[in-house]
């Protein structure tokens, strides 16, 4: 039960985290530039296979020119693209919001100017980081009346939001100059070297695990590893440049870790190897959904593309592959590193984009060494086998691990599989969302799985011989330390499990062997149970109920509540006709409270109406009980026999009695007036004590 209650936590915490605006603005604030990314990097790659095949220098130059224009836009696109988000969460206007998030990257820029190195390392961040804060404060400024230029219906809507975003966004671009402006009066910040970031790389296997844990670690939450972690990334592409100039001048490779090498060895597929864990799923998942997600996604990953896997499988934010997605790059990085130290490949040496094709990429960057294509090879089968586990793990989790048995109406209870929402709005959100739900259905069906479900019966009497006529049965549950549940607790529970007509069969048949319990005594007295709409309207579930219930010879009768009648009309018609076939009664169960009352009634065949108590309790007022005298004239007229539900005081029985609310037919009454629900060996009693206090009135 602990472990349940830890695993319910965690995954509540998980979706909090998921749902936090910040991380959602992020996560599609960088899935928009995606495009712009491709572009960059095909013209990178379409300069550098140019330079393989020994193109004119100019062409050469020209599509690496266009890479680095789109290249050096990014950050102004990451943050138009965020504060879009935000602006949306907080209700300002998209684009002027948008527009001003882009200023605040190039004021950073314009203040950075003098310190490039400064620049380098800090403008990319500052593009997400200042929409987070900037909007957050815009949409608080915005509330303030004098920051609004225009507070008159004098302009157009979009005129009115976008002159009224000048003060804020004023104020805010002065806060990020002065905020700047403070930190460059800070040395470690001036002197800030990210090309010397080159002399950790000198010790390759660390700076490799640590390069490629915070990468995963980073997009496990949603963030780009690459934009936050830019100077490490920019040092390591810079050692490719050296390492390629060392080459040609004939001198020792240095850098054996580089970007080419993780580009081709660590991150194959994309961040987490996402290459791997896509075959996984195609050679090991028995899931469908996760099977057509996979297929969806493997164009992309071939070109080192994850952004369709990762935020549609999810992997952000799921603690089942958190493992594999920290430790497949850490691994890949790992064996790369040695092999290539031992010689068997060539370090990397020519610079490729990371989009460029797997297998591809490793036969580019080492110069065409095919031995790097088959290390490429190597690492992606053995990724593969990592993922494996978990991959089988989720499928039977979701088969098993939301399995519960519950031994009162030997039943199981098996969750919903978890499946990959590719049209949702917020994928991850979603998916999240709908996974605390699941967890919170599994864990009230496993504390109540070892509740011992019994039923009691409720006396019914006629208000005009006041000897007791039928009962109903009613579900109680007592769990392992003896207390008493309530119904209307569990009963939700089990609606929401799709576990109603499990339950419906188990009070059927419980009801039948204490009708049958009664007869071997020479007693009998019918009984009315409560089934649900799902069991009328399922074929399978309706052939065992009337089958059950044939076993009593009609005196086992059923309750259907008023939004079993809205469903399928003929299915129930029939359902209806089935039952009275076998002698059983039909009654319509809290009449008056639905929406079906008085426009579906004439079309179903009912034997009984069941008035709720809240009208009982209503006839205190006068139109209350104008209200419940129209329902009993209104059934009267049908011809319909009437039980009365909720009398509980003396005033409550006199009215009825008296004939006030009704011509004087005979009401069945049924309420802790006469009586509470009761086991079913004491109903025999009551019912001779009623009939014993009517003989003795009726003396007197």
């Amino acid at each position: 039960m602990a472990q349940t209650l830890f695993k319910l936590f965690f995954t509540q915490r998980l979706a909090a985290l998921a749902s936090t605006e910040s991380l959602r603005a992020i996560r599609e604030g960088l899935l928009w530039i995606l495009p712009c990314l491709l572009v960059s990097a095909g013209f990178l790659l379409l300069s550098e296979c140019a330079r393989v095949l020994n193109f004119p220098s100019p062409l050469v130059a020209f599509l690496a020119g266009l890479h680095a224009k789109i290249s050096s836009v990014i950050p102004l696109l990451v943050a138009a693209s965020i504060g879009y988000m935000l602006a949306i969460q907080h209700r300002l206007p998209q684009l002027p919001v948008a527009f001003l998030c882009l200023a605040h990257v190039v004021i950073a820029t314009f203040v950075l100017r003098d310190y490039p190195r400064a620049s380098a390392t800090f403008v990319l961040f500052i593009a997400i980081a200042s929409p987070l804060i900037n909007v957050p404060a815009i949409a608080r400024l915005h509330r303030y009346r004098w920051t609004r230029l225009v507070n008159e219906d004098l302009v157009g809507h979009n005129l009115k939001g976008t002159i009224n975003m000048v003060v804020p966004g004023a104020i805010t671009a002065l806060l990020l100059v002065v905020t700047l402006s403070l930190l460059l009066q800070v040395p470690h910040v001036v002197q800030f070297q990210g090309p010397d970031m080159l002399d950790a790389l000198q010790s390759p296997y660390g700076s490799g695990v640590f390069v490629t844990a915070i990468n995963s670690l980073l997009w496990f939450f949603g963030i780009h590893g690459v934009y936050a972690i830019q100077p490490l990334f920019d040092a390591l592409d810079q050692a490719v440049v050296l390492n390629g100039a060392a080459l040609a001048a004939g001198e020792p490779i240095q850098y054996v870790l580089n970007a080419g090498l993780l580009g081709c060895f660590a991150f194959i597929g994309g961040s987490g190897g996402s290459l791997c864990l896509l075959l996984a799923i195609l050679l090991f998942s028995k899931s469908q959904s996760m099977r057509l997600l996979a297929v969806a996604s493997l164009p992309l990953s071939l070109f080192n593309v994850s952004e369709v896997l990762l935020f549609g499988l999810p992997i952000i934010l799921n603690p089942r592959l958190f493992i594999p997605f920290l430790a497949v790059p850490v691994i890949n990085t790992l064996l790369a590193l040695i092999v290539v130290q031992a010689g068997w490949v060539s370090p990397a040496v020519a610079s490729v984009p990371f989009t460029a094709p797997v297998l591809l990429n490793a036969y580019l960057s080492t110069q065409g060494d095919l031995a790097a294509v088959a290390l490429q090879l190597v690492l992606l089968g053995l990724g593969t086998l990592i993922y494996a586990p978990y991959v089988r793990a989720i499928h039977r989790q979701a088969v098993e691990g939301g399995t519960v048995y519950l031994k009162s109406f030997d039943t199981t209870f098996r969750g919903l599989e978890e499946k990959g929402r590719l049209l949702e709005m917020d994928p991850v959100l979603t998916s999240h969302k709908a996974l605390v739900r699941q967890a919170l259905e599994l864990s009230r069906i496993q504390q109540i799985s070892d509740y011992e479900f019994y039923l009691e019966f409720q006396p019914q009497v006629s208000s005009l011989t006041g000897l007791c006529t039928g009962c109903e049965a009613l579900m109680r549950a007592r769990d392992g330390e003896g207390k008493v549940h309530s119904p209307w607790e569990f009963l939700q529970w089990l609606a929401q499990a799709r576990l109603m007509p499990d339950v419906d069969l188990w009070v059927a048949s419980q009801a039948v062997r204490q009708y049958q319990k009664w007869q071997k005594t020479g007693f009998a007295l019918p009984i009315t149970i409560n089934v649900s709409s799902a069991t009328l309207t399922t074929p399978a579930y309706g052939r065992q109920l009337v089958q059950i219930l044939s076993q009593a010879n009609g005196h086992v009768s059923v309750e259907i509540t008023e939004d079993a009648l809205v469903g399928d009309i003929q299915v129930t018609r029939q359902m209806i006709e089935k039952l009275q076939a076998i002698g059983a009664k039909v009654y319509i169960d809290d009449f008056g409270t639905g929406f079906s009352a008085l426009s579906y009634l004439h079309q179903f065949p009912v034997d009984f109406i069941k008035i709720d108590r809240s009208f009982v309790v209503a006839q205190q007022d006068p139109k209350g009980a104008q209200v419940l005298t129209g329902m009993l004239r209104f059934c009267e007229a049908l011809n319909l026999g009437v039980v009365v539900e909720g009398v509980e005081t003396a005033e409550q029985l006199a009215f009825l009695q008296s004939g006030r609310g009704h011509s004087g037919a005979e009401l069945i009454i049924q309420g802790w007036y006469f009586s509470k629900a009761l086991p079913g060996d004491a109903v025999q009693g009551f019912v001779r004590e009623r009939a014993v206090k009517v003989n003795d009135e009726a003396g007197a």
